[in-house]
């Protein structure tokens, strides 16, 4: 009786009052999770506000710790009430073991809920630290992602990819817009301090591309007085400047920690369309290869996937890369994430470091599940389309105006340009899969 309503068993055979009080509270919590089913069919965003609020994910957890230690009590008086002395030795030990094992279920159970609001809110707090929110413009969010390595032998922290992921904020419905590291004379916006150091863009030789700037940039404390991270700072005007977009947030994610999470979500499930080479050019007696066909990835094997530029190249890169994006985005569901939580925890930490603040997360974790049903338009800066030595910033503006336009189906004016043509891009052709992943109205379905 104490399991399926708590305290009808004071209310049948012990203390009245009691029994009445817990039925009440039983019946109280049963309405309000009744509640919160019918507010998530009506109005998720709501409910992903809750799940997100880190003073309401501590609310929860002292609630459940509370109702656990009364349910026990609960289970030890409707034990008394049984009279087990009163019953030879036989069912006395019977009844007390099945009594042991409903309390170390329920306490099991509680604890593994309490355990997970926990980690829900240890992750709200330690990694969603920022509180300036961010309006959309025109209607959508630029959130800029970021895949950040400072490994063995390199200067400073070089994010080798760069993905604008311009969101709807009504539909979800995404446009990726991916931007190769080695593109050259990037332009910086009026209101960059970079533009009074580059007025004429990044110009300083071949070393000078994209993914140098935040190296360039990283102790011009002179430039951003106040910033903790001024090359960061750089790298987005820099980013601003060649999509024309105004960027709300940026996620940096850290490789080490991506390959983590893969691992603890059990793996991504991803179509390898040719052979992929784990290693790179100073290790190649390593010859570890992941075979084409449907294959799911584990943590490391995702990360060469993402990453392998070996018999491959940048752009073929970043047309994997986002096919990785998608698999991720339709592989993990809201169920997938709850009961890998504590082992998300170990790796988000480590994971990443963004500017999206806690205030928003119900909201994009809103558009995310929205945007699973829609399809994906991608656009990406890379030849033939696109030189990367001399590129056509109104064009590249053209570019990314025309496929949000597309995207939302609507007719929209382009980006005001902030750069001149100075060259046509070349005219090598890239391998199929690359070409479709990389430009594409239906990632999904190109991967």
């Amino acid at each position: 009786m104490t399991i399926v309503a708590p305290g009808s068993a004071q209310v049948a055979v012990g203390n009245k009052w009691v029994g009445r009080i817990a039925l009440t509270v039983w019946v109280a919590i049963l309405g309000g999770l009744g509640y919160l089913a019918y507010t998530a069919r009506m109005d998720r965003k709501q409910i992903l506000d809750l799940v997100t609020d880190s003073d309401a994910l501590f609310i929860a957890r002292a609630a459940v710790i509370a109702i656990s230690f009364l349910w026990v009590l609960l289970f030890l008086d409707a034990w008394r009430l049984g009279s087990p002395f009163k019953l030879n030795f036989m069912r006395a030990a019977v009844l007390a073991g099945l009594n042991l094992a409903i309390i170390a279920s329920a306490v099991g159970s509680t604890a593994y809920a309490s355990q997970l609001l926990h980690v829900q809110r240890t992750v709200v707090k330690e990694v969603f630290k920022e509180t300036k929110k961010s309006t959309p413009l025109q209607g959508r969010y630029n959130i800029l992602l970021l895949g950040s390595d400072s490994g063995k032998g390199r200067t400073g922290v070089r994010p080798d990819s760069m993905t604008v992921a311009s969101v709807d904020a009504n539909t979800g419905k995404t446009v990726l817009i991916s931007l190769p590291r080695n593109l050259q004379n990037v332009p910086f916006p009026a209101d960059s301090p970079m533009r009074k150091v580059y007025p004429y863009g990044f110009n300083c030789g071949s070393e000078c591309l994209l993914n140098a700037v935040h190296t360039v940039a990283s102790n011009r404390k002179d430039l951003y007085p106040g910033s903790s991270d001024p090359g960061l700072d750089a790298q987005i005007d820099a980013i601003r400047g060649v999509t024309g977009l105004k960027i709300n947030y940026y996620i940096m994610i850290n490789m080490k920690g991506f390959r983590s999470l893969v691992d603890a979500v059990g793996g991504v499930q991803v179509n390898v369309k040719s052979r992929i080479a784990m290693f790179g050019h100073d290790d190649a007696y390593i010859n570890k290869f992941i075979e084409p066909g449907d294959q799911k990835l584990n943590g490391q094997q995702a990360l060469w996937y993402a990453r392998s530029r070996v018999q491959s190249d940048d752009y073929s890169r970043m047309a994997r890369q986002k096919c990785l994006m998608s698999a991720m985005l339709h592989e993990l569901s809201p169920q997938t994430v709850l009961f890998n939580a504590t082992k998300i925890l170990s790796s988000g930490q480590q994971l990443l470091s963004t500017t999206v603040p806690q205030a928003e997360l119900g909201q994009f974790a809103d558009l995310a599940l929205k945007s699973r049903k829609e399809k994906i338009t991608t656009v990406s800066l890379v030849p033939p389309q696109v030189s990367t030595v001399t590129p056509d910033f109104v064009q590249i503006h053209k570019l990314i105006a025309d496929a949000i336009n597309k995207s939302e189906e609507a007719k929209a004016p382009a980006p005001k340009a902030t750069a001149d043509a100075t060259e046509e891009a070349p005219t090598a052709t890239p391998d199929p899969f690359q070409s479709k992943a990389n430009t594409t109205d239906d990632l999904q379905n190109s991967c």
